[in-house]
């Protein structure tokens, strides 16, 4: 018969690595703690020297525009809504549009001279369209629709032609 051992001896089996060095981690982060403080220590250093070169620099600016007391500049036109400008504040986009529309609605309701030594005058949209409806419209002058038929034979002439291929259309 054979012998069979059901105690065997496991003394030479030792559990498994986590195959994670402790070592190189911490030379690791020792190396990044080192860079960076030299990192942080040459930005400050670089931040200092330009802070003293600025400091120690003390001619003006060649565009300096020196306004007289009490005085702001502000961008030039056109500037964004809502932004300060000399009269205050600009207006809003709602009440900008507000204020347009009221504008435009009382200069088409209302008589005004554009030109008043040339006798031209703006007049309310529906008294226009009242005289133009009891006069109908001006005429053009005989020379003018001359001209205007004219360019439209040519217009014909070269819309309906073949290529000129840089012959001089007559």
């Amino acid at each position: 018969m054979s012998e069979k051992h059901d105690h065997q001896s496991h003394d030479h089996l030792k559990p498994e690595s986590s195959s994670i060095q402790a070592k190189p981690v911490y030379a690791f982060l020792g190396v990044l703690a080192v860079a960076s403080a030299f990192v942080f220590v040459l930005i400050y250093g670089l931040l200092w020297a330009l802070d003293r070169q600025r400091e120690a620099d003390q001619t003006p600016p060649a565009t300096r525009v020196v306004m007289p007391e009490g005085m702001k500049k502000y961008p030039p036109e056109p500037r964004l809504q809502g932004a300060p400008a000399p009269e205050g504040p600009s207006l809003l986009p709602l009440d900008d549009w507000a204020d347009y529309k009221k504008k435009m609605d009382a200069a088409a309701t209302s008589y005004a001279w554009v030109d008043e030594n040339s006798g031209i005058a703006r007049i309310p949209l529906e008294r226009a369209k009242e005289i133009v409806a009891q006069e109908g419209l001006p005429l053009l002058s005989e020379t003018a629709r001359q001209e205007i038929e004219l360019a439209e034979a040519t217009r014909r002439k070269v819309l309906g032609a073949e290529a000129s291929g840089g012959r001089i259309i007559r």
